[in-house]
Parts: C-alpha cells; sequence; structure tokens
C-alpha cells in the first residue's frame, strides 16, 4: 500500500476556472487588453500564474509582463474563489484515504500565498499533511521533479511510497520525471488524449474511479 497522495490542485481538487477569467480579466480591462473566456483561460493554464498573465495578455514583453504580473498576484490573495468548487465526489474520496491512513498533499504551480489561501477556504476541512504552491527560492514549479521531491523530503517518504494525482500533461511529466506512480484524471482542464500524449497509463474519469485506481497500488 502507498503511504501518500500528492495532488495538484486546479483542475484535479477545484474547478476554478471562473474566479481565474474573473481575476485576469479585471487585469486585462484595466490595462487595456481584451478580456478572455473560460475557454481561452484554460488553454492557459498548467505552468502557473506568470505564465498566465503572459498567455491572456497576448505575450507581452518582459518588463509589462512583470508589472501585470506583480498585480496580478494581490487579486489572487484578495479573491473570495466564490465560484471555486470541489470536483464532483472528491469529498468522500479526501475523507475515505484519510480514514484508511493515507497522507494527503498538494503541489500547484500557483503562487504560495495563493495556494495556501484558496486551500484553507475550500479544502481546509479535509486535513492535508502538506500543502505548497510555487516558491522558486526552494524549488523549480511542475514539471521540475524538484517540487516533488521538497514535497517527499518536508514528509519523510520516499518515491515509493507516493502517487501523484493530476489533471495535465504538466502533471503526467512531473510524476514520470518524479519516478514516482500517478493517475491522469479527465475531467480537469486537459483532454484524455493529451494525457496519454505524455505518457499516462493510469486513468480515473470520476471520483469513484480514482478511489479504485488508488486502491490498485
Amino acid at each position: 500500500m502507498k503511504k501518500l497522495i500528492i495532488f495538484d490542485l486546479d483542475g484535479t481538487l477545484l474547478d476554478t476556472v471562473e474566479d481565474l477569467r474573473h481575476c485576469i480579466n479585471i487585469l486585462l480591462e484595466k490595462h487595456g487588453y481584451k478580456k478572455v473566456s473560460s475557454e481561452e483561460i484554460v488553454k492557459c493554464l498548467g505552468y502557473g500564474a506568470k505564465q498566465l498573465v503572459y498567455l491572456a495578455a497576448g505575450k507581452p514583453d518582459k518588463e509589462t509582463h512583470e508589472k501585470l504580473f506583480a498585480e496580478y498576484v494581490p487579486m489572487q490573495e484578495k479573491s473570495d474563489n466564490a465560484f471555486t468548487r470541489l470536483y464532483d465526489g472528491l469529498d468522500e474520496v479526501l475523507i475515505k484515504l484519510k480514514k484508511l491512513g493515507y497522507k494527503l498533499a498538494i503541489v500547484s504551480n500557483k503562487p504560495d500565498s495563493v495556494t495556501q489561501i484558496v486551500v484553507e477556504q475550500k479544502l481546509g476541512r479535509y486535513g492535508f499533511d502538506f500543502v505548497t504552491g510555487n516558491r522558486p527560492e526552494l524549488f523549480n514549479p511542475k514539471p521540475d521533479k524538484s517540487c516533488v521531491e521538497y514535497c517527499l523530503s518536508s514528509l519523510g517518504m520516499n518515491k515509493e511510497d507516493a502517487i501523484f494525482v493530476g489533471d495535465s500533461e504538466v502533471d503526467v511529466q512531473t510524476f514520470i520525471g518524479a519516478g514516482i506512480d500517478g493517475i491522469g484524471v479527465t475531467w480537469g482542464f486537459r483532454p484524455k488524449q493529451q494525457l496519454v500524449e505524455a505518457g499516462c497509463t493510469h486513468f480515473a474519469d470520476d471520483a469513484n474511479d480514482l478511489l479504485n485506481e488508488i486502491l490498485k497500488f
């Protein structure tokens, strides 16, 4: 039996699209950029907030990008995340995993300050043992394996102890690079075929599938 389940956050545990769209569009409108749709936001996700701002703003020059990003993070920190929700069925899965003795972790590419806030708002009741967003002073973001290695080290776990659960090619590249087992969920921000092409071999189409896949390891 594995000991640790590491989850991606956006698109895996939480549907955050509408709150992300709301915040980024306030920023874009303020600076004269065209607002983006939910579908366009989804295509920008996976590599962190800085890349999201860069793509949503149409790939501005470096100085402009830095200024926009500096404004965006405080906006996210102040968001009440009113539209963000846990995906269907995951409430029961998270409770069950804790009862079975698994440790639960979150490794996200969102800024760490934003990650901590939204996890407390939406997932605080589940008792996650470790939560981190992007902390460039300590490790590189996904798909670099150092973020997962930091998680494992912080919890005193070996890579053989863990399963990584994510919804994107970034997550697949992360768990393959880190040498740990992984499961791709198909309800998130990427189509299943994109996960297949990235090298994923274990999938969950709903929450019950996810629990069953975890228990197979």
